[in-house]
């Protein structure tokens, strides 16, 4: 048989990940940068610029999140934009010193057939053969939790939540929703303009300070201090408070999927489900998360809730894992 380098990837809306099966593992902001004009060209020295590379130059560049909610979007220059980030995130792992790449692709929960087919027209070229799997199916494979376990990978575009009872999970078993990282920033956006009147801020700063600082289930808010620009002016103002209603306001939405996810699997085994619910995800770092979340699902009784090892890592590890697990025949090839 030929050498084959197997990958695993996490294709976030925020960032992305991949793992490869010659020890690589490198994450990178989903983010594109297209220069605007020949001035922008000529002083950063490239076409495309990729992750934060292109986010520090974002004034001299045209930006594109091309992976909104995790797939790719249908109109041209973000599928252009979505296959020259693909094609640079494999290319982190040498690809090319291997006759054939076998890859499985992480996506959100119950994607729509076009959704699927714009994964692999952006990985066709780069891959030999993939399969398209959940995150949080995924996640739970890494670290050998498949065998009944409620995931809820919490990521930027999508908070997706599964029920797993050893086998692939089908529609049923999986919830999306977009109650999840962007959804958070923008909430925690308006409660900063709504206090502080005329302060300027962007979902990137917002983003910066929730991912710092981010904290539930405490009586009294901390202080978190930092520097708005209100009407032009420099101020220095406290936004714990906010951090802490914004970041609270996701819990009621995951509360209640989790309770769906659970109550809709089989009675004799929600006692199991109750007892090994696993969060995974960038947003997942929210401090106390777990404990909140214990906290307002123990109507349900006994329940356990635990980070799921690595959150950044969690679903291209898991998902490397699955690829070089999978017989060839589970694969579909795609040149």
């Amino acid at each position: 048989m030929s050498e084959r380098l197997y990958i695993g990837i996490d294709m976030g809306t925020y960032q992305s990940t991949i793992a490869s099966s010659n020890g690589d593992v490198t994450t990178i902001e989903t983010i594109v940068g297209k220069p605007k004009d020949p001035v922008a060209r000529n002083m950063l020295g490239k076409d495309t610029l990729f992750g934060m590379d292109a986010l520090k130059n974002k004034m001299a560049c045209n930006i594109f999140r091309p992976l909104e909610s995790g797939v790719a979007q249908d109109d041209a220059e973000n599928m252009n934009a979505a296959k020259s980030f693909v094609t640079h995130l494999i290319e982190t792992v040498n690809p090319d010193e291997y006759d054939e790449v076998y890859g499985v692709i992480c996506s959100p929960s119950n994607i729509s057939f076009s959704d699927k087919t714009n994964i692999v027209s952006i990985l066709r070229g780069q891959v030999n053969a993939i399969m398209v799997v959940s995150e949080p199916f995924a996640a739970a494979f890494g670290i050998n939790q498949i065998n009944g376990s409620v995931v809820i990978d919490i990521g930027a575009g999508t908070t997706d939540v599964a029920r797993i009872c050893g086998t692939f999970p089908d529609e049923k078993d999986e919830v999306s929703i977009e109650f999840a990282g962007d959804w958070l920033d923008l909430e925690l956006v308006k409660l900063i303009e709504k206090k502080y009147t005329g302060a300027q801020v962007t979902k990137d700063m917002v983003r910066r300070w929730k991912e710092e600082f981010s904290y539930v289930g405490e009586a009294n808010p901390r202080e978190h201090v930092v520097d708005l620009s209100v009407e032009g002016k420099n101020q220095s103002v406290d936004i714990g408070d906010l951090v802490q209603i914004a970041c609270e306001s996701l819990v009621p939405h995951l509360v209640s999927v989790v309770k769906k996810i659970i109550a809709e699997g089989d009675p004799e085994y929600q006692a199991t489900l109750r007892n090994n619910i696993l969060v995974t995800g960038g947003v997942s770092q929210i401090e106390g998360l777990e404990k909140r979340l214990e906290e307002e699902l123990s109507d349900i009784g006994n329940v356990s809730v635990k980070s799921a090892g690595t959150p950044l890592k969690n679903v291209a590890v898991g998902a490397l894992a699955l690829a070089q697990a999978m017989p060839d025949e589970e694969y579909t090839a795609i040149n």
